[in-house]
């Protein structure tokens, strides 16, 4: 097993198909090198409001500074299944507690992104969806990461992301399979 000598995270490198080779880089190697890796997305709504929180990333981050962003991203660690990743990084970037979210796997979508020659993203993104009651005073965010939280309609949602609205990350693939989703279970409630 390759492994990076590196103290910052430490994450599996996978194959086209998404299985672990046995080589774990730091996230910084994987990205310059280009590795395929694993992420977790979570769309996380409000309950009662059915509204969807979304975070602007903080200006200090290494690919897109001061975007807004889905509710919650982040890679799956070296040894660890994305459940674990996404209920880890609840905690980290919104301080909530993942036993008060029901979450559940949506789907796994591979992207291939060139952020910059020495930030590349090849990665399947594990796609999650999470309902839980909250109220914004609540969420105490993790400043390194985030920088504001709001909660905006779903339609309000898919126009920042199909007419590039704001200054928005893209997940166009993960949109239209959370709109399917949504409409098929919701009843068009959200959509």
């Amino acid at each position: 097993m390759l492994c990076s000598t590196s103290k910052e995270d430490r994450i599996d490198v996978l194959d086209e198909q998404g299985i672990k080779t046995g080589e774990v880089l730091s996230r910084k190697e994987i990205h310059q090198l280009g590795k395929i890796h694993r992420t977790v997305h979570l769309y996380l709504f409000e309950n009662e409001s059915k509204k969807l929180l979304l975070q602007r990333r903080a200006s200090n981050l290494d690919h897109y500074p001061g975007m807004f962003s889905i509710s919650v991203t982040g890679h799956v660690d070296a040894g660890e299944d994305s459940m674990q990743a996404v209920k880890r990084e609840l905690q980290e970037e919104l301080r909530i507690d993942p036993l008060l979210v029901k979450i559940d796997f949506l789907s796994s979508i591979r992207q291939d992104v060139v952020v910059t020659p020495t930030y590349i993203d090849r990665q399947f993104n594990d796609v999650y969806i999470g309902w839980a009651d909250f109220k914004m005073e609540d969420i105490r965010f993790n400043p390194i990461e985030v920088t504001e939280v709001k909660l905006v309609p779903f339609s309000e949602f898919k126009d920042m992301v199909f007419n590039k609205k704001e200054n928005f990350t893209l997940y166009e693939k993960e949109c239209e399979q959370l709109l399917l989703f949504l409409k098929n279970t919701l009843n068009n409630n959200l959509a």
